[in-house]
């Protein structure tokens, strides 16, 4: 997949939304008509109505973007890819799903890796999020083989870090301090300060050393040619950052956006 794809895909699924949330209301209406002329459903269809225009305004707004987006600069970038656990920068996609589901990109609109539920039941998109609680929270993160590279289950304060194989490798804490969110891992201490709608969450270990950062509205001018939402996050990592280490960044950035997009 590459980030056209991935306009095309979320375009299509909002477009099958927007149908989907006209269902309900097409059978109220025809049972109105048929069986209870006189019962006024405005207030029950509207809901839907305004949903479904929501739902296609998405999809315009991405099959637009699609069109857009420079193919060649896809096709002719560098055949060279960086493994997903190398990427010094990444830019992160939230694909609609009953969970969560964050494609990881490259600079050149290429997938790199993904996080994703490991139980995206279909059931899951029609559940509030009182009734999520009730289902497993085991997420996986795969590279750009679609092979598992570690799995993030989230208990109530906690993250287990298990391998590919399913063997508990790391246990990371969390709490809330004040404004800042704080991640214990044996005697490591991480902290994000705390910003209005997750526009910049900046990742330090120990006092002063930070290690990544989580920006919205900043991307370098080249790669607008691939990426058409200007909004489109960018993670990036501190120089000597070790693999180990952007796995449990990444468990606590899928931690902390669980159900973005749901």
């Amino acid at each position: 997949m590459n980030i056209q794809q991935y306009y095309r895909n979320t375009a299509d699924i909002s477009l099958n939304s927007s149908l989907a949330a006209l269902v309900p209301p097409s059978f109220l209406l025809i049972y109105a008509l048929i069986a209870a002329p006189r019962i006024n459903l405005f207030l029950f269809v509207i809901p839907f109505v305004i949903y479904s225009f929501f739902c296609y305004q998405i999809y315009l707004l991405n099959k637009q973007r699609a069109d857009e987006t420079v193919e060649r600069s896809l096709s002719n970038s560098s055949p060279y890819a960086r493994p997903l656990l190398s990427q010094s920068n990444a830019l992160i996609a939230f694909m609609p799903a009953p969970s969560l589901r964050m494609i990881i990109f490259d600079s050149e609109g290429r997938r790199r890796g993904e996080i994703r539920d490991m139980h995206m039941w279909k059931l899951r998109w029609f559940l509030p999020y009182s009734f999520d609680r009730f289902f497993p929270k085991k997420l996986g993160i795969f590279n750009e083989a679609d092979d598992l590279e570690a799995i993030f289950i989230f208990k109530k304060t906690r993250i287990e870090i298990l391998d590919g194989k399913g063997s508990v490798k790391e246990l990371i804490f969390f709490k809330k301090e004040g404004p800042n969110l704080i991640y214990k891992h044996n005697n490591e201490r991480y902290y994000i300060p705390k910003t209005f709608f997750y526009t910049d969450l900046q990742v330090y270990k120990g006092d002063s050393n930070r290690i990544a950062r989580f920006r919205k509205g900043w991307m370098p001018l080249d790669w607008g040619q691939r990426f058409k939402d200007p909004n489109t996050p960018v993670l990036s990592f501190e120089a000597g950052v070790a693999a180990e280490e952007k796995v449990r960044i990444y468990a606590i950035f899928a931690c902390i956006f669980h159900y973005r997009n749901h």
